[in-house]
């Protein structure tokens, strides 16, 4: 008998977890008696009682495992930490939050044992906020542009992989990056999946817009050479303009006899330089400390606790 594994990273889910397994249970659960599932709840350092209605529905279904993380380490390394400790043939990942829904996880099943090494359900619209909308659609714009052609044009967070597949997520090792960029980096061709991603009903979203910031950081400096070369293109384009003046102002000078005015001039010119050196400073220190977070002897994750039907009793 074939074996699913279901990880769902949760942090902040108190009022979703009971709700998620039920919706879970009467639309993948209980249509398929020839495959074995296990799921994996990772508690990513919840501060609520997330923990406590986790266990709660474990006491229902043995076939539920909690991983609970020392602190919150984001979604990427709770993901790692699903799949790292799931035994499944394939990997499915999921948000705890119903706005992808779970009957796709049987869909992708399917196109599983037809084959398909990694199926992604990809939204085909976002049914948000406006603004939400824009900063995504902006992101993956940005991501299609600079990083992969081939991205699903409104993302996708919901996915199944085979288990050779999550194997090289899970050795890849890597701290600041994303799971779903990675997925489709490794090159399997995906089976997409389209569907209307829902807006959140229960409980507030702890994705801030400042870790959606740092999403973006770490997705184009991770993945993509262009930033480190938009500052060389920059160093020629500024090169050439102070260059390009020079020969202006000596013409003025030599051959018009016009007085040059120096000092708002030099102002405005070191004002623009200084601001755009300390921009390619910082996306080189971007570089650099993702290279020196990666070869530092951290684990990616620490679990505090690992907690089977067994010890909850």
């Amino acid at each position: 008998m074939k074996t699913v594994s279901i990880v769902i990273p949760c942090y902040f889910n108190e009022l979703n977890i009971a709700k998620t397994y039920d919706v879970l249970k009467k639309d993948v659960l209980d249509l398929r008696d020839d495959i074995k599932f296990e799921i994996i709840f990772v508690d990513d350092g919840s501060k609520d009682n997330t923990l406590l209605e986790l266990k709660k529905v474990q006491k229902i279904d043995n076939r539920i495992r909690i991983i609970k993380l020392s602190k919150n380490f984001g979604e990427f390394r709770a993901i790692l930490a699903g799949m790292s400790y799931s035994t499944g043939d394939c990997v499915a990942v999921m948000s705890a939050d119903l706005q992808d829904p779970p009957y796709l996880i049987t869909e992708m099943i399917e196109n599983w044992e037809n084959g398909e090494k990694v199926v992604i359900a990809a939204r085909s619209a976002r049914l948000e906020g406006k603004l939400k909308t824009f900063l995504a659609h902006t992101y993956y714009w940005f991501l299609r542009k600079l990083v992969i052609e081939d991205y699903p044009k409104f993302g996708f967070d919901f996915f199944l992989i085979d288990r050779q597949v999550a194997n090289i997520l899970i050795d890849m090792k890597e701290k600041n990056s994303t799971i779903y960029v990675q997925v489709i980096w490794t090159g399997f061709k995906p089976k997409v999946i389209e569907y209307v991603r829902q807006d959140r009903t229960d409980g507030l979203s702890m994705w801030s817009y400042w870790k959606r910031i740092n999403l973006f950081i770490d997705t184009f400096i991770v993945f993509s050479y262009k930033p480190i070369r938009f500052i060389s293109f920059m160093g020629i384009v500024m090169s050439l303009f102070g260059f390009i003046s020079a020969i202006y102002f000596i013409i003025e000078r030599m051959i018009k006899g016009v007085e040059v005015q120096g000092w708002t001039s030099l102002v405005v010119a070191v004002l623009v330089l200084a601001g755009v050196q300390l921009i390619m400073l910082g996306i080189i220190g971007e570089y650099i400390w993702r290279n020196l977070d990666e070869t530092r002897k951290r684990p990616i994750f620490i679990v505090d606790e690992i907690i089977d039907i067994k010890s909850n009793r």
